[in-house]
C-alpha cells in the first residue's frame, strides 16, 4: 500500500479465520474505499475455473507462456479462457488482478482460492485513537489479508496466512498495537512494504 509499515496481527492456517479477524480491522475504520484490491495466483485449471465464477469480468494474465511481441499482452477475459483442462493448463500459473466493489465478493474470493498465493487489499483511514492521544493519518492506512504465503509482498510460499495492518512509511507501532487490541490479537512484528512488488514484478504498478 505505498510507501508504508505493515504490522502482522494474525497468522494462521485457517484462511476464515485471518479473513474473519480483517474484516473486523476492517470495520475500525473511520472511511474505507468502497472497491476492494483482490489478487491471487491460479496454480490449476480447477483453481481458475472457480475464481472465473467470482470475478467473472477481471482480467486473467496467462504466466505459463512465453511473451508474444506481436501481442503484447497474454491478458484474457473470462470468456476467452479455454474451456479444456488441457489447454488451459498449457497457460498456467494465471494471475488475477481486480480492482472491485467491497461488497461481499471477498468472502467468495477466498473460498475460491487454491493454494497458490493471494491477497486481499482493503484502503481506508484508520479512526482517532484518544486513549493513547493518536491522532488519525490518511495516507497509506489499510488492511491486507495474504494466503498462502507471510510476505506482504506475497512472494514468499507459507503454509498459512497473515493479517496485516498498514501505517505510514514511518511507521506507528502504538496505533497498530492499539488497532490490535480492538480486535483481541497482538502485533507480532513490522514489515516494509515498498509499494506492492508483486504487482511491479507481474504487471506494473497496480496499487492506486
Amino acid at each position: 500500500m505505498g510507501n508504508s509499515m505493515a504490522y502482522p496481527v494474525l497468522r494462521s492456517s485457517s484462511a476464515t479465520d485471518v479473513y474473519a479477524l480483517a474484516q473486523r480491522l476492517r470495520a475500525l475504520m473511520s472511511w474505507s474505499r468502497p472497491t476492494v484490491r483482490l489478487a491471487a495466483e491460479l496454480q490449476t485449471a480447477e483453481d481458475a475455473w472457480r475464481m472465473v465464477n467470482v470475478l467473472p469480468n477481471a482480467p486473467y494474465e496467462a504466466e505459463g507462456v512465453s511473451f508474444d511481441p506481436e501481442r503484447w499482452s497474454h491478458e484474457y477475459r473470462a470468456d476467452t479462457l479455454p474451456t479444456t483442462s488441457g489447454e488451459l493448463e498449457a497457460l498456467l500459473p494465471i494471475f488475477v488482478d481486480a480492482d472491485v466493489p467491497a461488497d461481499g465478493v471477498e468472502q467468495s474470493f477466498v473460498r475460491a482460492l487454491g493454494t497458490g498465493p493471494a491477497t486481499i487489499d482493503w484502503h481506508g483511514v484508520w479512526p482517532d485513537a484518544p486513549e493513547p492521544g493518536l491522532l488519525a493519518n490518511s495516507t497509506y492506512e489499510g488492511v491486507q489479508a495474504v494466503f498462502n504465503t507471510d510476505d506482504v509482498d506475497w512472494e514468499r510460499p507459507a503454509g498459512d496466512h497473515t493479517v496485516f495492518v498498514y501505517m505510514t512509511k514511518f511507521g506507528n507501532l502504538p496505533r497498530a498495537q492499539w488497532l490490535a487490541g480492538q480486535v483481541g490479537a497482538p502485533v507480532l512484528g513490522a514489515r516494509w512494504s515498498d509499494g506492492e512488488r508483486n504487482g511491479q514484478r507481474r504487471q506494473g504498478v497496480r496499487l492506486k
